[in-house]
């Protein structure tokens, strides 16, 4: 039981690098995490690029991504996310 819980409270964790941004609308940040895979941290990503454009009143739109595998424990995967902060139509 414990190490279940162990590991429910280790499988939320993850950095992100914050967002930084490049223009008037446009942001990247990069975001990891040792205990998850490449695609939940490229969803983590997204989530948090969804929520800060939602913090500005707008809409997020990703315009690139890229992302590195890593290895387990030792060398977490990566993915870096450029998004636009759009208003909404």
């Amino acid at each position: 039981m414990a190490l279940w819980m162990a590991a429910a409270l280790l499988g939320g964790c993850g950095t992100s690098s914050g967002v930084t941004q490049l223009n008037d609308d446009t942001y990247m940040l990069t975001a990891s995490s040792p205990w998850q895979g490449n695609d939940g941290v490229a969803i983590k990503g997204l989530q948090q690029a969804d929520a800060y454009c939602r913090n500005l009143g707008r809409r997020m739109r990703v315009v690139g991504s890229e992302r590195s595998e890593g290895l387990p424990v030792v060398l977490p995967p990566k993915a870096l996310l450029s998004f636009k902060c759009d208003k909404p139509a």
